[in-house]
């Protein structure tokens, strides 16, 4: 999410749950008495309004794939065709992830995990859209990636049904339809986005932005021009369309958002206080009846950088997720003491939430080199369940397996250091 350091810059903060500062990384499983619980808190004012967009978009993309430049296609010709990167398993870097838990997972190639072009952040699969744990027989892995200054935003779809021989996966941008300055539909990149969390439910991908929470359908994808003079551009051109080098386009098809400034305006959220959440992570409840949302906290004036809350939402339609019309109402939230917190799923029972592991350098961890994961009650303090791959963002838990996926962010452009993970919390 924000976490894009240095491995010379320390860290210091205190990690207001886990274990005691010791001289090295925490132990596994242990709690601290006297941490801070990851405490209800009144969800009464929390909401997410669609404000009348999903309409608007929904109508432009019909538009759109009715122009001849457009071709639609559906996602298993994108995951068979042969524009693909391979992944490598097992994992190819150190984890610090406990072998109570059965750590297995992947590895991007060489050139999307020494890259400080695109950052992963979100991750989600086929254990979140659908209730068998496969799309299509496959089991899939789906990631979100923010470029530098948010100029852009992709999702990366990968084939883990075979992981030994190989981890397939495919880049599609995401963009926005929109109506150019003579009244004719185009799409562009997403707007300001920092693309974070990522929740698959159904055809629809959910990519929590802070302020926004953007909606995505599996079932618009758009394959683009790859080569010659606009290879490098976004949208509709004479000669067919373009999505920045990107074999496919995904277009947005709603957004909510958690606030709106006046007509329709921007406006920012706010992180542990007030009724305008932040929205960095995103996962699935196991009920597939809700999901759950986590907010980054990075206060600049000294304050605890704890608070951050943890806020549950309803899906009110089982087969395509959010309501395209009408206020969505939090039906539950938490402020976690967890230190930066940065990802959050729920098994339906405890939540699992990565952060800053106990402690300030060098008696705790500078999360460059390691994080931990933490398991938390409602109304009980946290502990910390493991340590975990540097930089670690969003989480996702599947039922049907009972693996939690996790992604991390860290940027190493000579060997790299990015992993897609899973353990088993619940051995």
């Amino acid at each position: 999410m924000h976490w894009i350091r240095t491995a010379a810059i320390a860290v210091t903060a205190v990690v207001a749950t886990g274990v005691p500062p010791t001289a090295g990384p925490p132990p596994d499983e242990v709690a601290t008495p006297q941490a801070a619980a990851f405490a209800p808190i009144d969800a009464s004012g929390f909401t997410l309004d669609p404000a009348g967009t999903a309409a608007s978009y929904q109508g432009l993309v019909s538009r759109l794939e009715s122009d001849a430049r457009i071709h639609r296609v559906t996602l298993s010709s994108v995951l068979s065709s042969g524009v693909v990167r391979t992944g490598t398993w097992p994992l190819c870097h150190p984890t610090h992830l406990s072998s109570t838990y059965s750590p297995s997972g992947f590895c991007w190639d060489h050139d999307d995990d020494t890259t400080d072009q695109w950052v992963p952040q979100g991750i989600t699969g086929s254990g979140d859209a659908s209730a068998t744990g496969y799309v299509d027989g496959r089991r899939l892995l789906a990631a979100s990636w923010h470029a530098p200054s948010d100029a852009f935003a992709r999702v990366s779809i990968a084939d883990y049904t075979t992981p030994s021989a190989g981890v397939p996966y495919h880049h599609l941008l995401l963009v926005e339809p929109y109506l150019d300055p003579t009244g004719a539909p185009n799409f562009r990149t997403v707007q300001n986005v920092h693309a974070d969390g990522l929740m698959w439910f159904g055809d629809r991908l959910f990519l929590a932005t802070g302020t926004r929470l953007q909606v995505f359908s599996l079932d618009h994808i758009w394959q683009t021009i790859t080569g010659g003079g606009y290879a490098g551009n976004v949208g509709l051109y004479a000669d067919g369309a373009y999505a920045r080098w990107h074999a496919w386009a995904l277009p947005m098809i709603a957004e909510y958002r958690t606030a709106w400034g006046a007509g329709g305006g921007w406006v920012p959220c706010n992180s542990k206080t007030g009724t305008k959440p932040c929205l960095n992570s995103i996962s699935l409840a196991p009920d597939r009846t809700s999901f759950v949302t986590a907010e980054y906290y990075a206060p600049t004036d000294g304050d605890s950088p704890a608070g951050a809350r943890v806020i549950r939402w309803p899906l009110t339609d089982s087969t395509t997720g959010l309501p395209e019309t009408g206020v969505v109402h939090a039906t539950g939230a938490y402020s976690s003491p967890v230190w930066h917190l940065q990802g959050a799923a729920t098994d339906g029972t405890a939540f699992y939430l990565t952060g800053d592991c106990p402690g300030t350098p060098p008696a705790g961890t500078d999360p460059n080199d390691w994080i931990c994961i933490h398991r938390a009650l409602p109304g009980e303090a946290p502990h910390v369940l493991t340590q975990g791959p540097p930089l670690t963002q969003n989480l996702s838990y599947w039922p049907q397996t009972g693996e939690l996926w996790g992604i991390n962010e860290r940027i190493d452009t000579s060997t790299g250091a990015r992993v897609v993970f899973k353990i088993i919390p619940n051995p």
